[in-house]
């Protein structure tokens, strides 16, 4: 009876159709699915473009680097300048160098200007006020030949006084060195005066004396106290009875002590 069936022209059809039916849908699915496999496996185009770079980058490595070599990809870089942030200071200095004359010189390297100081450890030299009474008592404004002229004139008393002309300029240094200062607050004399007991220095101030007094016995028994030694032009102002100690001295005359002076090296603040 099967056999009878299979044997009828339409059940031979039908069959037939639905095998073409079945087979076409197999294959379709089978091609879809191939399709939409290669799609989504394919490479998108940047990507493909990165590692076509990188292959020619690599390429050129091989074919530069030289035993020993170490050549920088374009990658190492780009990741150097990620950290970093910038380019190195030595290549910005080796561009602006490139546009720079060959005798250019900056400010660092450029020798700094030599300042005149003093031959005794007294430091740079101070600038001369303008308007300062004693021009001439700067020493280190002295030319060779006030210094040769100057040495002749003080030789037979530094022979005497038993001092050297190289302390006896050291000496004047320090008088003009607390003369500009004591100028620059405002104090005027015409003239300072060194004594060689004392090493203090003595401004020549119009209305100031400096006194060493010393004592005698009256004849009547009492104490007479008079001037020994004075230092200062207000001097000229005293009588000669005021100065043995026989009347008072004029009262718009300020008297000091020696001990009065001014020690250079405390008031300029230097070490002896």
């Amino acid at each position: 009876m099967f056999y009878n069936l299979l044997s009828t022209r339409a059940i031979q059809i039908g069959i037939v159709f639905f095998v073409f039916v079945v087979g076409g849908s197999l294959l379709y699915s089978w091609h879809a699915y191939e399709t939409t496999k290669a799609e989504l496996t394919e490479i998108p185009p940047f990507q493909e473009r990165a590692e076509s770079l990188n292959d020619i980058r690599a390429a050129a490595v091989d074919v530069a680097a030289t035993p020993g070599d170490v050549i920088p990809t374009p990658e190492d870089t780009e990741v150097e300048r990620s950290e970093a942030g910038e380019p190195h200071e030595t290549e910005v200095l080796d561009l602006a160098a490139a546009f720079l004359p060959d005798d250019f010189v900056s400010a660092e390297e450029a020798p700094a200007e030599e300042v005149p100081v003093s031959p005794y450890g007294f430091g740079p030299y101070p600038e001369v006020p303008a308007g300062y009474p004693l021009p001439e008592s700067i020493p280190w404004e002295w030319s060779e030949e006030d210094i040769v002229e100057s040495k002749k004139t003080m030789e037979k008393i530094l022979q005497v006084q038993g001092g050297s002309f190289r302390a006896f300029l050291k000496t004047n240094e320090l008088m003009a060195r607390v003369g500009i200062k004591l100028w620059n607050e405002g104090q005027h004399f015409d003239g300072i005066t060194t004594s060689n007991q004392t090493g203090l220095f003595y401004p020549n101030e119009p209305d100031v004396l400096y006194v060493k007094w010393r004592e005698a016995i009256r004849p009547d028994g009492g104490v007479r106290r008079y001037m020994s030694k004075t230092i200062g032009s207000a001097i000229s102002n005293v009588s000669i009875a005021a100065q043995e100690g026989r009347e008072p001295p004029p009262d718009w005359i300020e008297i000091r002590s020696f001990n009065e002076g001014i020690d250079p090296y405390e008031y300029l603040g230097l070490n002896r």
